[in-house]
């Protein structure tokens, strides 16, 4: 779950360093307070969310991470994930690579393309748009934004105005 979670950050554009899962038993304070404060150290070094390197600004991110919250629901990436552990149960490869990368090739398609759904209904709420401005403030290849409205039109969500989109 933590590698999906990391994925899926930095497909909404957040640095995935700024996801940390470590382990501490109760018997280990000293190792608590070491684990937080770099914890910490690090994530003053990224500086504000939304604002650390390669970040797009936090009104983007805070739009985005709406959408990965609502598309983590979504059937789809949730059925992804449960027959991934069961693979990885099966085959008993948890290393990191394999972890990463099934993640990547089984999980996160469907995770991204609920997100990017999600993310274009939050926008149209301000109003049409047209395709190409949903692209870019989703971060959405072409592809993926016909696939994405297509998808939402044939669901009645959103509709065809003109060269604009609209919610329904």
């Amino acid at each position: 779950m933590a590698e999906v979670a990391r994925q899926a950050l930095a497909d909404a554009g957040v640095n995935p360093e700024r996801m940390s899962l470590e382990w501490a038993s109760a018997a280990e304070g000293p190792r608590f307070v070491e684990l937080i404060t770099s914890y910490v150290n690090k994530i003053k070094g990224l500086g504000a969310l939304g604002e650390g390197e390669n970040e797009p600004g936090s009104d983007v991110v805070a739009r985005r991470l709406a959408a990965a919250v609502k598309a983590a629901g979504a059937r789809k990436p949730r059925t992804a994930f449960g027959t991934l552990a069961k693979k990885l149960n099966k085959s008993g490869d948890y290393s990191p690579e394999a972890v990463a990368g099934a993640v990547k090739a089984k999980v996160m398609p469907g995770l991204r393309r609920e997100r990017i759904s999600e993310e274009v209904l939050i926008c149209l709420k301000d109003g049409a748009k047209p395709a190409s401005d949903l692209a870019d403030m989703t971060g959405a290849d072409d592809s993926e934004m016909e696939k994405a409205l297509a998808a939402l039109s044939k669901k009645k969500a959103i509709k065809e105005d003109g060269a604009n989109w609209a919610l329904a």
